[in-house]
């Protein structure tokens, strides 16, 4: 399969991650991706793409950083106190499992730092209170390295970084 900034972003980091909050939250709160925002249930969080950049270039494997967007969104009053203390303790247990996760553990990805958070954004959703938490993440994807044959006589091959191989019918 070809490597596509799909299928490393969804597959790799979003699917992983998505599964981990999941069973943090075991059911209690819907977990989605999506551009825009979707009506689900009282409480959500969205998880969404924002940006993707290399950051280091090796022989057999590069290095991307990608921004990770989740937006919890709590329905609701925004006058409500206990409501804003839900949030506050529902956005602290998806920043302590990111951090209980930060270096790679069972899911196949690095935090590059711990997530900023912006609470209370201003969004175009009704009667609503809206957490941002912004992940870096740092994926490596690993390739295989094509070597040339230098030296053949339809039996043996020498590779041009010193591989000896021998070919049998």
């Amino acid at each position: 399969m070809a490597i596509s900034f799909n299928n490393i972003t969804y597959d790799k980091i979003m699917i992983p991650l998505r599964d981990k909050l999941r069973t943090e939250f075991a059911g209690a709160m819907p977990i989605y991706f999506d551009n825009t925002h979707r009506q689900v249930g009282n409480k959500s969080l969205r998880i969404y793409p924002v940006a993707q950049t290399l950051q280091d270039k090796r022989t057999r494997s590069y290095i991307n950083l990608y921004e990770i967007e989740m937006d919890y969104v709590l329905n609701t009053n925004r006058s409500n106190e206990k409501a804003l203390d839900e949030m506050y303790k529902d956005v602290t247990r998806v920043e302590t499992v990111l951090f209980n996760n930060s270096n790679g553990g069972d899911i196949p990805y690095f935090y590059a730092g711990m997530p900023t958070i912006d609470h209370n954004i201003d969004t175009d959703i009704p009667n609503a209170i809206v957490s941002r938490i912004t992940v870096p993440v740092l994926y490596e994807e690993v390739h295989e390295k094509f070597v040339r044959f230098i030296t053949s006589n339809d039996k043996f091959f020498v590779t041009s970084d010193g591989s000896f191989y021998i070919v049998r019918n």
